[in-house]
């Protein structure tokens, strides 16, 4: 049995339920299931969404209120994916095999080919890229370099004793170091998993370019259409899933905001993806969703926002005072400090 499941805030769920209607309709035989990284809101009709939602206070997570506080709500929703894995894992014992697909993916075919990684690996990755770029545009070589090899809006494992490793060690990092902070080498949930192929066995780096195909790829893969419709890539790989990763309804005329490469003048083969994903996001209440709110937005920003208030506050009057009052001369009178010079002498 197989389980595939997606995460995403209440503002995202257009989006996720696009997605498993899509998957369920080429791969009949899978389970769909949505994690909620939010709490339920009383202006939507949960029961009307044909997949279980699960949401995330109910997994269990032992650190959750500090999560909260120490990640914005980009890295709350990658953060809790390893431990949305280890929760189907040790609950739903029937699960031979586990996907992660982002919300913003939608499937145009049965997994087959995945299906017979599964067989022979534990652990299956899509790299970004599997040739050169060779230009100045974004994204750049150096940019995955700083951002992961590998793109985690997928992610299969077998539930084996070695992706439970994989799974427990990647839970231990995100607790606490899963931030978007590239210069201290850290990028999400993404950056962690460059180690994988080397800590774990049995890792295979899926190159099929029928699956993950999107804006980071796109100069590697062409899509092309047979006598009876069917979309391949590159000629004689059937499309599996896009992924749109940075488009938006609100300027349906992007591709991306993350690249800048490509304009669908230059890409009419993708166009009609687009087009296609547009209306079925539409249909599925994507102008309801998008404006729902998110029960964790904002939380971590006001909680840095009060620390800093209450380190001020620490600060003696007469010290604040001065400062206030040396602010107010530099401004007032234009005065350059030129630091370097000044320790210099």
């Amino acid at each position: 049995m197989t389980l595939v499941f997606t995460l995403c805030s209440n503002n995202y769920l257009a989006q996720a339920i696009t997605l498993g209607q899509s998957l369920i309709a080429n791969n009949p035989k899978y389970d769909f299931k949505i994690g909620l990284v939010d709490r339920r809101d009383k202006s939507i009709d949960y029961n009307n969404i044909p997949f279980e939602i699960k949401e995330v206070e109910s997994i269990g997570i032992t650190d959750w209120e500090n999560m909260i506080l120490r990640y914005n709500i980009q890295e709350l929703n990658t953060a809790v994916k390893p431990f949305f894995f280890n929760y189907f894992i040790n609950r739903e014992d029937s699960y031979k095999q586990i996907i992660y697909l982002d919300p913003d993916i939608l499937v145009y075919g049965p997994f087959s080919e995945l299906e017979k990684e599964l067989e022979e690996n534990d652990i299956i990755l899509t790299p970004h890229i599997t040739n050169p770029i060779n230009d100045d545009k974004v994204p750049a070589e150096n940019g995955f370099l700083n951002t992961g090899l590998y793109n985690l809006g997928f992610l299969a494992i077998k539930t084996s004793s070695n992706a439970r490793q994989m799974i427990n060690w990647w839970e231990k990092r995100l607790e606490t170091r899963g931030y978007n902070d590239v210069k201290n080498g850290m990028f999400t949930d993404q950056l962690w998993i460059n180690f994988v192929p080397i800590f774990f066995r049995k890792v295979e780096s899926f190159i099929n370019p029928g699956y993950n195909m999107a804006y980071w790829n796109l100069h590697e893969r062409v899509i092309t259409k047979n006598e009876v419709n069917s979309i391949y890539v590159n000629g004689d790989n059937p499309l599996i899933f896009f992924h749109f990763s940075g488009f938006s309804l609100s300027k349906p005329d992007e591709i991306s905001k993350y690249q800048n490469r490509y304009s669908f003048t230059e890409r009419s083969d993708i166009l009609p993806l687009f087009v296609e994903y547009g209306k079925l996001l539409g249909q599925n209440g994507y102008n309801f969703y998008k404006d729902c709110f998110c029960t964790y937005s904002g939380i971590k920003e006001e909680y840095d926002h009060q620390r800093v208030i209450n380190r001020i506050k620490q600060i003696p009057i007469f010290k604040r005072a001065m400062r206030k009052v040396i602010n107010y001369i530099i401004k007032k009178f234009d005065i350059i400090l030129d630091y370097h010079n000044f320790y210099e002498r």
